[in-house]
């Protein structure tokens, strides 16, 4: 091998250990690590462009308040969607409380379970709502309950057993028998349902179950997804209110 084959070789090395080749990775991680990196190396910036959409070339500061500009918008939007949010919850919150100042006023259960009714369809948009006092035969004639807002226990017991019997709220589909069962005056098909229900322990005669269901007729409105606060809410100040009439 000729001396001058060695020299060139030994250039090319060199050359090649001066100027290594830095990834892209290598590059985007020390300017994010250096962000003042051009505020001190002006002179590299000034002779950067990047291609823009359109074709044309664009500095890297314009490009940078672009990104900037459509970060601003997307939070704007964002913002937005909780500012309506917060009226939505501010209007609910002022609904409910005019609804249980309703109630509370109200002098008999069935004026209780009518006006519920009544108002979860007019303020609050439910297309079917219902209020059932499950209990005994005795229970109803002591109170006077119309039959609208009755049901037997064991009849509850047959036709809706894992509902009555069940710990916590239900979103999802009812059987036939289950609807026709719930909401037997409702002028809506049953395609879904959100149901919640306390029970009453009574040391002497049935205990009471105390069940506040709404529903709608598409299959997919109510489902696991469903929050049932709000529909636990109301129904614990529907048992309360209940307690209050039967002490």
């Amino acid at each position: 091998m000729s001396s001058a084959t060695i020299s060139n070789e030994k250039n090319n090395s060199q050359t090649d250990n001066a100027n290594p080749v830095l990834s892209d990775e290598t590059v985007a991680n020390f300017l994010t690590n250096n962000p003042d990196f051009f505020h001190r190396n002006p002179t590299i910036l000034s002779e950067m462009s990047l291609p823009h959409q359109s074709g044309n070339a664009t500095s890297l500061i314009e490009r940078q308040v672009a990104i900037l500009r459509e970060r601003g918008i997307q939070t704007r939007h964002k913002l937005g969607e909780l500012i309506e949010a917060a009226k939505e919850n501010d209007n609910l919150l002022n609904t409910t409380q005019s609804l249980v100042i309703d109630l509370i006023n109200a002098d008999s259960l069935n004026s209780i379970f009518t006006l519920m009714q009544a108002e979860l369809h007019k303020k609050f948009a439910i297309e079917s709502a219902s209020v059932t006092l499950i209990t005994d035969a005795a229970t109803q004639q002591q109170y006077s309950i119309d039959a609208d807002f009755f049901q037997n226990t064991d009849d509850a017991e047959q036709t809706i057993s894992g509902i009555v019997n069940n710990n916590q709220s239900l979103c999802g589909s009812l059987r036939e028998t289950e609807a026709a069962f719930i909401f037997s005056d409702t002028k809506y098909a049953v395609g879904s349902a959100a149901i919640a229900s306390n029970t009453i322990k009574r040391s002497t005669g049935s205990d009471i179950v105390v069940m506040l269901a709404v529903a709608h007729h598409s299959a997919d409105h109510y489902n696991s997804d469903t929050g049932t606060l709000f529909l636990d809410y109301l129904c614990d100040i529907l048992t309360a209110l209940v307690k209050r009439q039967l002490s």
